[in-house]
């Protein structure tokens, strides 16, 4: 057992650890305490940076399909424009290729009055041969009697 002068100086002793390991434990809670804040606002800062990130390309998509925007509406008005100079280059193709297109036409007549059994194969040959050596009938002044009575 011990004497009552050992416990006496034992005592601060004892006080000196139990302070040295309260002061420790006080750090380790700081550091812990520490730690989660950190794990937390590095999280915060992780999804505000993943947000800025994609308000980014956002913002860079919503520019570039203006300008897309923009581009196509200036070259659709260039193209209408051209589709109107097309159209005239075309009509001014199909005045010139009128007699063609009217012979194709007195060709596909004939063909389907043959297929409906209305002229016989020799009489589809003869007119055939008519329509291709005549220079056939442009369709502008032509009345429907005319061009009736070409393909009789």
């Amino acid at each position: 057992m011990p004497s009552p002068t050992d416990r006496a100086l034992s005592t601060p002793l004892k006080l000196l650890l139990y302070g040295l390991l309260g002061l420790v434990s006080f750090l380790v809670v700081i550091a812990a305490v520490r730690f989660v804040f950190g794990l937390f606002f590095g999280l915060i800062g992780l999804i505000m940076g993943l947000l800025s990130l994609a308000a980014t390309i956002g913002f860079l998509a919503a520019i570039g399909y203006a300008v897309y925007w923009v581009a196509s509406t200036v070259f659709s008005q260039d193209e209408s424009t051209a589709s109107t100079t097309s159209a005239a280059q075309t009509q001014a193709e199909h005045a010139t290729g009128v007699a063609s297109a009217s012979e194709t036409d007195s060709v596909e007549r004939l063909s389907e009055r043959y297929a409906k059994g209305e002229i016989t194969e020799a009489e589809l040959e003869r007119r055939l041969e008519q329509a291709l050596d005549e220079p056939s009938l442009d369709g502008s002044g032509a009345t429907e009697a005319e061009r009736n009575r070409e393909l009789n």
